[in-house]
Parts: C-alpha cells; structure tokens; sequence
C-alpha cells in the first residue's frame, strides 16, 4: 500500500546511516528505447520533472545517498549525453541531460526473483540509424506491477449507535446504503477494488475504522456519514472534510467534530522502539503528505457533489474527526446532507439521489488516482502506455476501419499516423497503432 510504503521509508530516513544506497547500475538500449536500471537499498520516494531547452529529465529521490552515486555518473548513452548528481536537502537529484526531446517514465519496483528495490528510467523515442552498443547484462525487467488501487469506505455509526435520525430517516441506514453503491461501483472499475469498514448494522469504535483499513492494504479512505444540526433546521447540503491537526475552520466544523468523536479517541500507527521526538516528527511528515492528497481529492469530490445537488459550503472543510487521523492513509468524511433539514432527510431516503450521490463521491476519488496513479498500480500501468506505438502486421481479413476499431482510433487518425493515402491495405503491410492498456 502506497502509504505504507512511504511511511516506512521516512521511517528509515530519521537516520543518515540508512538513507539508500546505490546497488547497480544497469541499462538496454535498442533504436526505439532506453532503459536504465538502478538497483538501491530499498524502496525509493521520488519527484520527477522534465525540463526542456535543453531537455533534461530532473529526478529527485528524497531518500537516497549521494555519495554512492559514482557509477552512475560514469554511463553513457546515445539518448542521454551526461548525468549529473547533486545533494538535494537530505536526498540526491539526478540530472538527465538528453540529446533531443524524449519521451520519459520513471517508476520504482520491488524486489522479485533476487533483484532488489529498482529505480527504473525509459527514455522513449528513435534514433535513426543507429543502434546502441550496450547489451542487457541480465534478463529484461519484468513488466510494471498491475496491483489494484484500494479504497475503503466507512458508512459511519452502526449498530448501537444509530448516529443522527429526523423525520424517520436513520443515519446508519442511509450512509450504509450509499457507501455500498459506491463500493458496487469501484468493484466494477478495471484497477480498483472496494472494502467496506461494515457490511452490515453492526458497532464498530471510531479507532478502529482506520485499522480495518490499513489491514485491507488501503490506498485511499472515505467515510460517508450525515449532518444533523436541530439548532438551525434550515441548514442544509453536503459537505466535505479533510484532516486539520489544528482542529476545525469554522463553528459548525466544531460542532460536527464533537459530536463524531464522542464516542472514541484514535492513536495512530505503531512506530516501534523510537523517542517521542523522532515519533512526532515521523508522523508529522506522513500525516501532511496524506492531508495533502487528501484535500486535493477532496477539492473535485465536492465539486461533483456541488453538480448532483445542493452543497452547505463551496470550499473543503477541515476538522479533527477521529476517523481522519490516521497518519498513513488520505482520508475524507463526506456528510451527504442534514437529517435535521425535511428537504435533505427525503432526498437522502431516495434510491434515485443516494445513487446520485454515490455517483459523485466514485467519480470524485477515482479521477484523483486517475492523474495521480500509485506506483506499481493497473492505472500506472496504462496511464505508461498513453502515446506509445506499436507495429502490427496486416493479416488476412483485416480492413482499415477493423483495425481502427480494435484500437480506438477512427479511420482517418490511422490513415494519419500512418501517412495512408486510401483506405486500401495488403497482407503483410506493417501499421503503427496504440499500444492497448
């Protein structure tokens, strides 16, 4: 899990002694790529930029040790002209300096079959003429890992504690049947599977919540709950909650805080035999990377809330709720609307709206992972093969418009990627198309 990961990696940077190190140094090349193979000390937290005129491909690995890097500066290649290293605050950069303008993937993979943690660096394009002279020194690297992205649902309350309840609308019951449409739709979603905190009416403390998730693997967590705030019953609308370590940003956040952490209070994750102060400062550094993916998928899962239907505030709320405290896993709380508002309780007792609903809150979280895609994750994967070609050949039967079908093209963007002039094609002539994902 992608955070898990992360967590343990800054774990191990608390000390420069386990900061990575380089292993090897690998590379193939052939006209149409290169590949470049660092082999490190464990796993690898990365940002990568391309830069252009002149082309550079800038990769800053935050946890790695820049005194291990001579190899590294020492290999050539016909599409990278020199490599630069340099101390980036704790990490190293890398400095790819290119020969022309390149297409470029980073990504990490694990250990398998005895090779250890690896940075991987392809540098796509052709270069005519030529063919590089450096040979693979091993087998070629097994293809990007397709695990699915994980997303735990939470519907709030449960068993002894029905949550809120007005005009005959139940809190457990309506959360618990808009968190399973949402869990149906991700189910249904190549790279993403579902989990439910609860499949049932049942009690479960608010501590826990974080813990079912986080042993399921979870990449991304969202709990689904309504308002209710008999005070004012013309308050209406859904809302959307990130973490805020300093509390909430408004009166009514606070309300809301109180009243959802009544029942319990969390601690975070086990962070072994540590002094207080490296433990703060661990979790500090992984609470604000999850806080800061949480609220920029937080930001477009409100505003598709905003499209399906009425909204209590325009911008993300921020709150201590106990279920977002979890220092390793991005979280929301969605609450779908007020129970103590008539309007809200008889839309949130609709099939046809809590379908809406749950419409908005899948779309939300899954266009995030869909531009933001985990390492070693199906959406990686694809998301890699955008752009890319690959020749087949004409085989009997085939026609212009059946090949252009069977990989998403229309007639006259195969005819243009392949400088057809008609539509007539031959046995055995050769087509660029998309590599399908």
């Amino acid at each position: 899990m992608m955070w898990r990961v992360l967590f343990s990696v800054l774990f191990a940077f608390s000390s420069s002694a386990h900061a990575l190190r380089l292993l090897e140094v690998r590379s193939s090349a052939d006209q149409d790529s290169t590949r470049l193979v660092l082999g490190l000390s464990g796993a690898p937290t990365l940002n990568v930029l391309s830069l252009a005129n002149p082309e550079r491909l800038v990769v800053d690995v935050t946890n790695l040790d820049a005194g291990s890097l001579e190899a590294l500066t020492r290999w050539s290649d016909t599409r990278v002209t020199r490599v630069r290293t340099s101390v980036r605050q704790s990490g190293s950069r890398l400095v790819f300096d290119l020969a022309a303008k390149y297409r470029t993937n980073v990504f990490a993979l694990t250990p398998t079959a005895g090779n250890p943690h690896r940075l991987v660096v392809d540098i796509i394009g052709y270069v005519a003429g030529e063919r590089q002279a450096i040979e693979p020194t091993s087998a070629p690297e097994p293809p990007v890992q397709k695990r699915d992205i994980v997303i735990a649902i939470d519907p709030g309350h449960g068993g002894k504690d029905p949550g809120a309840s007005s005009y005959g609308v139940i809190e457990k019951e309506v959360v618990l049947q808009i968190s399973k449409q949402i869990a149906a739709r991700f189910q249904k979603e190549p790279g993403f599977r579902a989990v439910l905190t609860r499949s049932d009416d049942r009690f479960i403390r608010l501590s826990d919540r974080p813990k079912l998730a986080r042993d399921a693997g979870a990449d991304f967590f969202v709990s689904i709950h309504a308002d209710s705030f008999p005070k004012n019953r013309s308050v209406r609308g859904a809302g959307v909650y990130a973490l805020s370590l300093r509390g909430a940003n408004s009166e009514l956040s606070r309300w809301l805080q109180n009243q959802e952490n009544s029942a319990d209070l969390a601690g975070g994750v086990d962070l072994g035999d540590v002094d207080d102060e490296t433990r703060q400062v661990l979790l500090n550094m992984s609470m604000e990377s999850a806080i800061r993916i949480s609220m920029q998928a937080g930001d477009g899962l409100l505003a598709n809330l905003s499209r399906v239907g009425r909204v209590h505030k325009k911008e993300l709320g921020l709150a201590n709720f106990v279920v977002l405290r979890s220092p390793d896993i991005p979280s929301l709380l969605v609450e779908t609307g007020f129970l103590s508002n008539q309007q809200d309780a008889k839309r949130l007792s609709n099939v046809r709206e809590q379908d809406r609903i749950a419409e908005a809150v899948y779309l939300g979280i899954r266009a995030y992972f869909e531009r933001n895609p985990p390492a070693n994750t199906y959406l990686f994967w694809r998301k890699q093969q955008e752009g890319r070609l690959m020749t087949i050949e004409v085989k009997r039967g085939d026609t212009l418009s059946e090949i252009a079908n069977r990989y998403g093209l229309t007639v006259n963007a195969l005819k243009e990627l392949n400088d057809l002039n008609s539509d007539v094609i031959r046995l055995g002539q050769q087509l660029q198309v998309p590599v399908r994902p």
